[in-house]
């Protein structure tokens, strides 16, 4: 039966967006599926971006197809008491010999399979998808292989093991049984693989029990081809020719390809027909009824039923494969109303069940106003007896004129939906935006915010004052000081200076006003003034212990008691020299050099008063570099792969870890670097150097130095020669 996938009025079966094709930036692949086929619950074609239809091959006498057992291969094919667990619509399989009775094998299918618990035929669970497997044998165990094929390149490592190898298996596609399947266009087995030359048998892409060379690839890859450490493949009668592919630059038995594959593929004769939407609306003592349909171009697709007249749909000029057709029956819709593509021979037909209509639905208005919070729908059934609900909205009940019009209206609505739907009990739906009538939100609360350098100070010590931290929209700002004698307040706008001339405690006090009645806030800042002979106090802020090098660090000189002004200087430490930004402000900075080993460094901060009395402080900056460790190390000869792993204490973006081999006779070579991940909160690195050029690959055991751009490192660590 048709699997309705409705919008708009109509309900949504899947809402996923269909992906581009696989390949070349998404222009060639996959090109579209087609309708279902309601004999079986299965597109009854795909089609490539070459203009390729197949057909799903279920049945078992054709011996151009491959598809799964049936149950009885005497009885014809029935679904789903008769049905393989599997078809394909394509499917492309490659076996090359592997040496010493090893094999490697790519299969590359289009394929019809059920999502049921024991994989076996059942309605609603048909899935599709595009595979792509790889499986070979023998194996280095570790080691990294080059796998080349019509859809791409590859890589995968050897697992170690008995089956010594690769075995991937990646399914891309439709595999939620959910009626739609075009998520299977984006797999990569397409364009589909077809002979070359004019041999293959009529209807076909191919004979599946014959090896032959084919095209197809979208990469000019048609072939099958594998590489990887020489001596991986000794001994295979289909080694690579040329001694350039594989890791070795002159061995052979480090390749194998084969350009002949068993293809399937038969040709689709049909275009189909599924019908996509069905609608009815009340006409006297009858129904009106809308249907629309899916196919290829250029199909005859006739309507027919009991009590309405045969009536052929219309197609949709732009060649999409669209068809419609409004029909009328004298009663209720007809249990056995069908379309019948009669261009297809045999002809294909979907019946159009009693649970796939539903009423057109129609919403007139959707109008929410912002003055009084309130949404109003009005909506309307083509059905005279339906019954409306507006989504979201359970316990909202309409009003229904002389007209059949609904009117939904809904009071205290705070915040506007976007869009409303409107649903009928009749199996209608429709959605509308939402408009939004009336006038705009008052401006946002404003909040005032004082923010100053200092809250003591010696009289004559100036303070400088800001509102802009307030937030809101603020149109004036109102400053005022109490006690209003002994001090003064100077500036305009958002900003103020603060100076006093009398000891004793000021409150000033900020008013912001912005766009609204009442829309206004105050903050206060309080300012202790002491006498000029007040002593200043230094404050350099506590030691900084720990610190990873290469960090920034910021000195703290804000708690100083008076200070007009500041100045910083260093004055010891075992650390090397450095460069102090903004010295003469409350906060320098400077950037803490790599070492290997713990470094000090100390500054003393001099303060003075607006009398020239100073005062000083000091503060001691350490840094560590942090421990690194080397678990594990060592280099495999075959498969020329340096591999050295380990801890690091700091997992941060700037941490580079180095590793060096000390090459016998020579200074240390750098081989490579690796970034520190944390995972489940433990902070390691992964060093691995693949196809390592010949100067340096070792030939005898020996040792390697870590080092960490923060400093820490390891000296001569042994490692393994495999």
């Amino acid at each position: 039966m048709a699997v309705l996938a409705l919008a708009a009025s109509g309900a949504v079966v899947a809402d996923a967006v269909t992906p581009p094709p696989a390949h070349q930036n998404g222009t060639v692949g996959y090109k579209a599926v087609g309708p279902i086929d309601e004999t079986n619950g299965f597109p009854l074609w795909y089609q490539d971006t070459n203009g390729v239809r197949l057909e799903l091959c279920t049945d078992p006498n054709d011996a151009l197809c491959i598809m799964g057992d049936v149950p009885n291969p005497q009885a014809p094919v029935s679904f789903p008491d008769n049905f393989p667990d599997e078809a394909f619509w394509s499917s492309g399989e490659a076996t090359i010999d592997a040496g010493g009775g090893e094999k490697a094998l790519l299969v590359t299918a289009t394929e019809a399979a059920f999502a049921s618990a024991d994989g076996l035929p059942a309605k609603g669970q048909q899935i599709s998808f595009g595979r792509i497997r790889v499986r070979v044998s023998g194996l280095v165990d570790g080691a990294t292989y080059k796998v080349t094929h019509p859809y791409g390149v590859d890589s995968a490592d050897a697992e170690p093991g008995a089956a010594r190898g690769i075995n991937t298996t990646e399914d891309v596609g439709s595999l939620v049984p959910d009626g739609v399947f075009d998520q299977t266009l984006g797999a990569r087995p397409a364009p589909f693989l077809k002979w070359t030359g004019t041999d293959a048998p009529p209807g076909y892409l191919g004979d599946p029990n014959t090896p032959h060379t084919v095209t197809g690839s979208p990469y000019g890859t048609n072939f099958f081809r594998v590489e990887g450490p020489a001596g991986s493949f000794t001994g295979s009668t289909q080694l690579c020719s040329d001694p350039t592919l594989g890791d070795s630059p002159t061995a052979t038995d480090d390749c194998i390809q084969t350009n002949d594959f068993n293809v399937q593929g038969k040709i689709a004769t049909r275009g189909g027909v599924q019908v996509t939407k069905a609608y009815y609306a009340n006409s006297g003592t009858g129904h009106m009824m809308d249907l629309f349909a899916y196919s290829t171009p250029g199909q005859t697709l006739i309507v027919s039923g009991t009590g309405i007249s045969q009536t052929k749909m219309r197609e949709d000029g732009a060649g999409n494969g669209r068809y419609y057709a409004r029909v009328f029956a004298d009663g209720a819709p007809p249990a056995d109303l069908k379309v019948t593509n009669t261009s297809d021979k045999p002809n294909s037909v979907d019946h159009v069940e009693q649970s796939q209509f539903g009423d057109k639905v129609h919403i007139g208005s959707a109008v929410y106003s912002n003055d009084d919070h309130s949404l109003r729908v009005q909506a309307q059934s083509g059905d005279d007896t339906a019954a409306l609900k507006l989504d979201g909205f359970p316990a909202a009940t309409p009003t229904v004129d002389a007209n059949g019009v609904s009117t939904f209206s809904i009071p205290n609505v705070n915040v506007p939906p976007a869009d409303v739907m409107v649903t009928s009990n009749k199996g209608g739906v429709d959605s509308e935006d939402v408009v939004i009538t009336g006038a705009d939100d008052p401006s946002a609360q404003v909040v005032a915010t004082i923010t100053g350098d200092t809250h003591d100070v010696q009289v004559g010590q100036a303070v400088s004052l800001d509102g802009l931290s307030s937030v809101g929209t603020i149109t004036a700002y109102d400053w005022t000081l109490n006690p209003a004698t002994g001090a003064t307040l100077t500036g305009t706008g958002s900003a103020r200076t603060f100076t006093a001339q009398s000891p004793g405690t000021y409150v000033v006090q900020l008013k912001v006003t912005g766009n609204g009645a009442g829309n206004t806030s105050t903050d206060s800042y309080t300012i202790n003034v002491f006498g000029a002979a007040a002593p200043p106090v230094a404050d350099a802020g506590p030691d900084q212990l720990g610190v990873v090098p290469t960090a920034t660090v910021t000195l703290d000189g804000t708690a100083s008691k008076f200070a007009s002004t500041y100045s910083w200087a260093r004055n010891g430490g075992t650390g090397p020299a450095v460069t102090l930004s903004n010295a003469n402000t409350a906060n320098p900075t400077f950037v803490v050099p790599s070492s290997t080993t713990s470094q000090t460094y100390t500054f003393t901060l001099t303060i003075t008063d607006v009398n020239g009395t100073t005062a000083t402080d000091s503060v001691t900056v350490r840094s560590d570099p942090g421990t690194i460790t080397v678990d594990d190390a060592f280099y495999k000869r075959g498969g020329l792969e340096w591999r050295v792993r380990g801890s690091a204490q700091y997992c941060t973006a700037n941490n580079l870890v180095s590793v060096y081999w000390n090459k016998p006779g020579a200074s240390p070579v750098l081989l490579g670097t690796a970034s520190p991940v944390a995972d489940l909160g433990v902070c390691t690195y992964d060093f691995r150097l693949k196809n390592t050029p010949t100067a340096l690959r070792p030939t005898t055991a020996g040792t390697v130095t870590v080092r960490s751009a923060l400093g820490g490192e390891v000296l001569n660590r042994a490692f393994n020669l495999l």
